[in-house]
């Protein structure tokens, strides 16, 4: 059992336009933060272009929710990732793990 002591926020993205036309983005959350277990997974920088993209991926762990798709961003530590993939452990519904990457 991983010991799930790190506060997240789970956010849904929506879209809006401005007064002047422009997309605005909106960050709404779903529920109360919750609590998770966080790993790093990996870091790297990718040098393309003649620029520096730095690509960061990290998992948490949650308890199970039915409600929680690629379609959202979690945000530690004041940090905001997009959730590339959701796995729920062979279907138990016992943990959720969230895969996320930065966001950017």
């Amino acid at each position: 059992m991983k010991l799930k002591d790190k506060k997240i926020e789970i956010l849904a993205v929506t879209h809006t336009k401005d007064a002047d036309g422009f997309s605005a983005e909106t960050l709404t959350p779903i529920a109360p933060p919750v609590w998770a277990y966080y790993r790093h997974l990996s870091g790297k920088e990718i040098y393309a272009a003649m620029t520096v993209q730095a690509v960061e991926e990290v998992q948490f762990v949650i308890n199970w929710r039915k409600d929680i798709t690629t379609r959202h961003v979690v945000r530690y530590g004041g940090v905001l990732y997009d959730i590339t993939r959701v796995d729920d452990f062979q279907g138990y519904r016992g943990d959720l793990w969230v895969y996320c990457k930065l966001k950017g």
